[in-house]
C-alpha cells in the first residue's frame, strides 16, 4: 500500500498499487477521539463543550476529499473505562450512524473501549483488539502486543500514546505531533528467531485526532498512563532512527528528542 500523511489531518491515508490491494479499496486510518472526556473534567466543576459533531463533519470530510472507501479508527473511540458515560450514550451511536452514510467503518477496540459493541449500529465493523493487516501494513491501537503472525509486515500504524511534545521553555510545548521511527523487527517481534539482525519495521504513531485533548492539558495527562500500559514503548525510545514533526508537518526533531514525546 502507498502511505499518505495528512499531516494537518492527523489522519493517513492508504492507497492501492497492486492490482490485488485494489479490490481491498482505499482507506483513511485515525485515531483516539476520546469521545466523552469532558465527563472528568465536569466532575471537577469544569464544563467544556463536546466537539463530536465537528470532529464527526471534519472525519466525514477528510474522508470525502481524499476519495475512501473506508475509515478505520485505531481506537479508544471513547474516553471512560470502567463505565459507559451519559454522553458517550448519547453522542457515540449518533456519531457513527453519520459515519456509517459515508463508508465503511471499521474499529480496533482501544483500553477505554469497554462495552463499546453496545454503542454501534450494525453497519460498523468490530475488529479484533490486536489489530488488522491491510495489505503490508498493520494497524493496532498499541496497547497490546503486536502478534507474531504480523511479523512479515512492512509498516504498523498506532495511536494509544497521544505523542505530545514536552520541553520546558519551547513554544512548541504542548502540542501534537507525528513520530516515524525505525524500529528493530526483533525489538516488536521479540519472539522472531529468523530474521536478520538488522531488519527493520517503520512505525508511525498518529497524534490523537481530538485536538480539544491537546488543548485542554488531558492529552499530556492520560499519556503518561497509556504509556505505561503499551507493551512497546520502550522499544519505540530506542528507535533506530526517528523524524518527529508538528502537525503542520515542518520536521523539529530526530531519534534524540523521543524522550521528550513518548
Amino acid at each position: 500500500m502507498k502511505l499518505r500523511t495528512l499531516f494537518e489531518k492527523r489522519a493517513v491515508a492508504l492507497e492501492p498499487e497492486s492490482s490485488e490491494e485494489k479490490e481491498l479499496g482505499q482507506f483513511i486510518v485515525i485515531t483516539d477521539l476520546h469521545i466523552g472526556f469532558e465527563e472528568k473534567f465536569k466532575a471537577s466543576g469544569i464544563n467544556i463543550r463536546s466537539n463530536v459533531d465537528a470532529m464527526e463533519s471534519e472525519i466525514e470530510g477528510i474522508v470525502q476529499s481524499n476519495h475512501s472507501d473506508n475509515l478505520i479508527i485505531a481506537g479508544d473511540i471513547k474516553s471512560g473505562t470502567e463505565r459507559i458515560f451519559q454522553s458517550e450514550w448519547e453522542n457515540v451511536p449518533r456519531f457513527f450512524t453519520r459515519l456509517a452514510k459515508v463508508c465503511q467503518v471499521s474499529i480496533i477496540p482501544g483500553n477505554h473501549d469497554g462495552g463499546i459493541s453496545n454503542l454501534l449500529p450494525e453497519s460498523v465493523r468490530l475488529e479484533d483488539i490486536n489489530g488488522i493487516l491491510i495489505s503490508d501494513t498493520l494497524i493496532l491501537h498499541g496497547h497490546t502486543t503486536p502478534l507474531l503472525k504480523y511479523k512479515d509486515c512492512r509498516r504498523l500504524l498506532m495511536g494509544h500514546v497521544h505523542p505530545v511534545f514536552q520541553k520546558r521553555g519551547s513554544p512548541l510545548s504542548g502540542q501534537p505531533v507525528w513520530a516515524f521511527l525505525k524500529v528493530r523487527r526483533k525489538s516488536i517481534f521479540k519472539e522472531i528467531v529468523d530474521v536478520e539482525e538488522n531488519s527493520m519495521i517503520d512505525v508511525i504513531v498518529i497524534p490523537s485526532f481530538n485536538l480539544d485533548l491537546a488543548a485542554t492539558g488531558y492529552a499530556f495527562e492520560a499519556a503518561q498512563a497509556e504509556r505505561r500500559l503499551s507493551p512497546i514503548v520502550k522499544e519505540l525510545r530506542s528507535a533506530e532512527e526517528a523524524i518527529v514533526t508538528t502537525l503542520g508537518g515542518e520536521v523539529i526533531g530526530d531519534a534524540t528528542i523521543l524522550p521528550n514525546i513518548l
